[in-house]
Formats: structure tokens, C-alpha cells, sequence
């Protein structure tokens, strides 16, 4: 059953029979057809409710298609609810729609109770009609909001209570809000490269085996790079010109928690990572994230293997947004021991969050493999890069 139906009803309405009953039977003893026909009508409208409320919403249908849209911050969008009603019709309701408070609607003044937007709109429903619903609203915060509750109130007759109608099947509409991005002030001065086989199109560093064409020669070019084959066709000197190389990639890996709990600083860690995700992808240099949220699959949290453009990171941005702080923690340093073990690393890894001795000696593990370690600091309300010095004593648990 997609709709679950209870009913809240007032004493008044068993008054109400009751003084039905005693009309009919006072009807006898006066002898008083009119007292017996209000009688008659008055329990017949008692039965008439009865049998409303009893099959009210037995043949209402909602349409639930999976939807999931995408938004940042401020941009609007809305709901759609779309009814088919087969059965009796629904007179004077109204519709109470739960949602997350990661959106909130507009046109309304209404406040978030317990981090949910309650909206009340009128509704009724004739035999065989169809209608659409819709809700706009205006992204808020970084999250997915979904709708998580949705009832139908319909009055009875009298006014002595209604009947209420549960949609019980998880309603699949879902709107997504990205995180905004929390300014990482010298990114610029830790975006370095080491000699490589990965193309780059920045390198200080050549492949001398991957020619990719030639140049108009200059007095400063070394004598040995002059092509002559090309030099004799063109009837001028030119100058061999070799693939750039680099060793590059990132990961970044956020510890959202805080001992046991998620962190409080929560937001600037994922606004920071946001921030990085960007300046990666503009530079075209491959990425990775972990972020230690426990999932159920192969990976047991959140990982992105290292990709770039646009489409990898919306994946990033997508998974940031994902985290709240209702998410089932994964413990940090064994998301680190599987980075190690089981995925493909990354030679600059950069950490973000709380730490512990056993984190670091986990990062000195992860370093020895030649990777270079750094740390994501947050200062207020932007964030800063540092290179994560290894202290021996901690390493050795001294």
C-alpha cells in the first residue's frame, strides 16, 4: 500500500451518533415524523462520513520518478508531485510536506524545526484528475535535501477530526548542493612537479624518447638539439621539441571525524577540499580523494580514484556534498593503511584534519614509498598548505 490511512478523531463525533439515535427513538415516543426525518438525515450523513473516510485515497496515485538535481548555493529549483485520483473525491484537504533543510521554499516565511522545512498547502482532488504540485525553493546549504515525509489531512463532515493519509514509499526526488569553496591562500607556491612519465603541459622536465615536432631554432638552443632532417626540408634551422613530463597527482584525504564524532570544523574541511578540487582541475592535474565515511562496497568509504575535467569533479563535488553529520564514521587511520595497500597512490598526498600519533605514523609509512606529505591547515575563514613534518618520537611512539 502506497498510503497508510489513520484517523484522529474528536469525542464529539460519538456525541454526535449517539444524539442521532436518541432523535430517532424520540421520534417514536412523540410521534413526530419530523423529529424522525432529522433523525433519519443526521445518521445518514453519520454513515455518509463513515463511508468517505473508509475509502478516501483508496485509488490515489503519485507519480515517483528517481530525479536527482544538482545545484550550488542560492540557485533555485523545486519539487513536482504529480496526483491521479481514481477513487472517491478529496474535498478541502491539505497537503504537509516534510523536507531537508539544505533547500528552503520560497514564497514561504517559515523556519526549519530539527533541520526540516514543514510546508502546508491546500489540496483537493476530484474523481479521475490529475494534478501537479509544485514546490520552489532555493538552495541553502551544502547537503542533499529529500523529501522525507509526506502526509494528506482531509476533515471529516463535521469538523470533528480528520483523516490522514501517509505516503509510505521513500520518495525518490533528491535536490544536491554543492559545497561552496573556502579559499586555499598558497596553493599556488606547492604546485610542483618532479621528473616523470606522466605528459604534462607544464614541465620543467623533458621525455628526450617522445618527439612532438619542431620549432624555428634560436641562438640559445644547444647545437646537439637541431634537427637536420627538418632543417634541410625547410631550408632552416630548426629545433627538436620533446614531450613535457612530470610526476604529478594528487590525494587528498579528509578526517572528518574528531575522536568519535564528526568534526567540528567539518564545513571548512570539505569548502577547503571544494577549493582544491577546482584549482586541480583548471590546472589538469589528476586527483584523488578519500574521505573516512563508512560505505557499504569493495572500498569501505568514500573514494574517488585520481581522474581530471569537469566530469571528475562533479564526482568530487557530489561525494563532498554527501557527507553530514549523521554519516557513519570509518576509523582514519585504517582508511589510511588501505590507501597504502590496496589503491593506486598518488606521489603528493595531502592530509586535512585531526590528527593523532598513530595517523602520523601511518603518513610516515605512506612517505616511505617516496610520496611527499602535506597538510591542509584551516586559518579562519580561508585555509593554508603546509608540508607535514614527520616527528621521529611520534613515529616511533616514543
Amino acid at each position: 500500500m502506497e498510503w497508510k490511512k489513520y484517523s484522529v478523531e474528536d469525542n464529539s463525533l460519538s456525541l454526535t451518533g449517539i444524539l442521532g439515535i436518541f432523535l430517532l427513538l424520540a421520534s417514536f415516543y412523540f410521534k413526530s415524523w419530523q423529529v424522525f426525518l432529522a433523525a433519519v438525515i443526521f445518521l445518514l450523513l453519520i454513515f455518509a462520513n463513515s463511508f468517505y473516510m473508509k475509502n478516501l485515497g483508496k485509488k490515489l496515485v503519485m507519480q515517483n520518478p528517481k530525479k536527482r538535481h544538482k545545484f550550488f548555493p542560492d540557485e533555485e529549483g523545486n519539487w513536482t508531485l504529480e496526483f491521479e485520483n481514481k477513487g472517491l473525491p478529496i474535498l478541502s484537504g491539505e497537503l504537509k510536506v516534510f523536507f531537508d533543510d539544505s533547500v528552503a521554499p520560497l514564497n514561504y516565511e517559515l523556519a526549519e524545526r530539527f533541520g526540516r522545512y514543514e510546508l502546508n498547502i491546500p489540496f483537493s482532488l476530484n474523481y479521475n484528475e490529475q494534478k501537479i504540485v509544485t514546490i520552489p525553493f532555493a538552495a541553502r546549504k551544502r547537503g542533499v535535501a529529500k523529501i522525507r515525509k509526506l502526509e494528506l489531512h482531509v476533515p471529516h463532515f463535521f469538523g470533528f477530526g480528520e483523516t490522514i493519509l501517509e505516503y509510505r514509499t521513500p520518495i525518490k526526488q533528491e535536490a544536491l548542493v554543492y559545497p561552496v569553496r573556502l579559499p586555499v591562500n598558497n596553493k599556488l607556491s606547492f604546485f610542483k612537479d618532479r621528473q616523470g612519465t606522466s605528459q604534462a603541459a607544464y614541465s620543467l622536465f623533458e621525455d628526450r624518447l617522445s618527439p612532438a615536432g619542431t620549432r624555428q631554432y634560436v641562438s640559445t638552443d644547444s647545437f646537439n638539439r637541431i634537427h637536420w632532417k627538418a632543417s634541410a626540408r625547410k631550408q632552416t634551422l630548426q629545433t627538436k621539441i620533446f614531450d613535457r613530463v612530470a610526476e604529478i597527482g594528487w590525494n587528498i584525504s579528509l578526517n572528518v571525524s574528531a575522536g568519535h564524532s564528526i568534526s567540528g570544523q567539518l564545513e571548512e574541511l570539505i569548502s577547503s577540499a571544494a577549493d582544491m578540487a577546482y584549482y586541480w582541475m583548471k590546472q589538469e592535474v589528476p586527483f584523488s580523494l578519500c574521505v573516512n565515511i563508512r560505505v557499504a562496497g569493495s572500498t569501505p568509504f568514500y573514494f574517488i580514484p585520481a581522474g581530471s575535467g569537469n566530469k571528475h569533479l562533479q564526482k568530487v563535488l557530489e561525494t563532498l556534498a554527501l557527507v553530514d553529520n549523521h554519516s557513519s564514521l570509518y576509523p582514519y587511520e585504517k582508511m589510511l593503511s588501505y590507501y597504502k595497500t590496496h589503491l593506486a597512490t598518488q606521489p603528493y598526498f595531502m592530509h586535512a584534519g585531526y590528527s593523532k600519533p598513530s595517523t602520523v605514523n601511518m603518513l610516515n609509512l605512506i612517505s616511505q614509498d617516496g610520496t611527499l606529505l602535506y597538510e591542509l591547515h584551516l586559518s579562519g575563514k580561508d585555509a593554508v598548505i603546509q608540508p607535514l613534518q614527520i616527528k621521529m618520537k611520534e613515529v616511533a611512539g616514543r
